[in-house]
């Protein structure tokens, strides 16, 4: 068991800061004081096993918008004297303290009205990120609607393209008849010439035969 002295430098005065070195001082079982000092310290007195001390220390180090802590300094360590049988605040006269309270309560108050400006700072934002979002989704409607009807169009030009295909092979299948049926009366041409050819040969040879 130790006994120390903590000076606590920043700002921590009017803020609350005792009640919040009580709080955890009484966590860990930590037995002492804690006083406020003329020239704007925090004095802190304690007894305890020196981890118990040691987060004590960290616990208090708070850097906060209120509570700021610029420095924590051991001053005197020593053995513990058992003097104490529990934590507690040693206050100042009535006046300071009612000063301390009313001054704490204003700072308090403030750091709320900053908060809540910012939460309404935020919500505006947020509406205008719906607002936004709201746009969006509506231009998004319209570009899948356009979409809808692409489609539509690609799918009515799809199917006349397959009436034109399925009437260019009606029109091939006819040509091809058409060329077989060309192609029959052509052998059929040709078979009759070369008969009119074999004919017109054997009229030549009896003629040359009556001629000698």
């Amino acid at each position: 068991m130790i006994r120390a002295e903590i000076l606590v430098r920043g700002s921590v005065q009017k803020v609350g800061y005792r009640d919040l070195v009580q709080e955890e001082a009484l966590k860990l079982g930590v037995k002492g004081f804690v006083e406020n000092l003329k020239d704007g310290r925090v004095r802190i007195v304690c007894e305890a096993e020196e981890e118990k001390v040691k987060q004590l220390i960290e616990r208090i180090n708070v850097k906060e918008e209120l509570v700021y802590v610029e420095s924590i300094d051991i001053v005197k360590k020593g053995p513990a004297t058992g003097e104490f049988q529990y934590f507690e605040i040693r206050y100042g006269t009535l006046e300071e303290e009612l000063g301390e309270r009313m001054v704490a309560a204003v700072k308090y108050a403030k750091a709320m009205w900053d908060d809540m400006r910012e939460v309404k700072a935020d919500i505006k934002e947020v509406k205008t990120d719906i607002k936004e979002m709201k746009t969006d989704i509506k231009e998004m409607k319209a570009d899948i609607k356009e979409m809808k009807t692409d489609i539509k169009e690609m799918k009515d030009d799809i199917k006349e393209m397959k009436t034109d295909i399925k009437e260019m092979k009606a029109d091939i299948k006819e040509i091809r008849t058409d060329v077989k049926t060309v192609l029959v009366k052509q052998d059929e041409v040709v078979e009759e010439v070369r008969g009119l050819r074999e004919d017109l040969v054997r009229g030549l040879k009896g003629l040359k035969g009556m001629l000698l």
